[in-house]
């Protein structure tokens, strides 16, 4: 069995969009919530989260931990499954690569890496020439360009890229979330609700109207 780590943003998405094109099936999404049951980083709800994975045709496994204890969720999750091989979104930062291919050989699993040593702006163009639509759901309160809710296109990856923030937030400048593109079978529709932050993030809630 074939899982990806699913945050719900562009880079975990396009990760399993290149596994697919080359030919790999991918049999589960896995997504690891905080105490709170809300992605980190992103700071998405389980309930967003299931109606992406809903709408791509995947299905979603959720972990929730503290981090003390993320490894071992995410171990029994993979084992319960019988999960092999690992898709992960990662580019560049190589203490988080080792820390996944060290946690990786301890259970006897292959991580897979397909956006890994790319050029940032490259897999930027190719996310939205691709087709996929996203928006910009978090952004690092040191970042003072105003992308927060911008949909994730040619104009603000300009933006940007001006502004000397990598286009794919490989920082953390910046979180997204993907609501349609060639992975999707339909295209999550969503409103933004209240805004949230916290220590490090100013972000808006991924939320729904009900009958959606």
């Amino acid at each position: 069995m074939i899982a990806a780590m699913w945050s719900g943003g562009k880079d975990s998405c396009l990760a399993v969009q290149r596994f697919v094109k080359s030919g790999g099936k991918v049999d589960r999404l896995i997504c690891m919530l905080n105490e709170n049951n809300t992605s980190r980083a992103h700071g998405l709800s389980m309930e967003a989260l299931s109606r992406q994975a809903e709408a791509v045709g995947i299905e979603a496994v959720f972990g929730s931990s503290t981090w003390e204890r993320y490894g071992d969720v995410l171990r029994r999750i993979i084992e319960e499954f019988g999960i092999r091989r690992v898709i992960f979104g990662d580019i560049f930062l190589e203490e988080h690569r080792s820390w996944i291919e060290n946690f990786c050989s301890k259970i006897d699993v292959r991580p897979v890496f397909p956006l890994w040593g790319d050029d940032t702006l490259s897999l930027a163009e190719e996310f939205v020439a691709e087709g996929f639509e996203a928006y910009i759901i978090a952004v690092r309160k040191d970042v003072d360009v105003p992308i927060l809710s911008k949909k994730f296109d040619e104009e603000l990856i300009e933006t940007l890229v001006n502004a000397g923030i990598d286009p794919c937030g490989e920082n953390g400048e910046f979180h997204t979330f993907v609501v349609d593109g060639p992975l999707f079978k339909r295209k999550v529709e969503f409103r933004f609700g209240r805004v949230w932050e916290n220590e490090k993030y100013l972000g808006l809630e991924v939320a729904f109207n009900r009958g959606q």
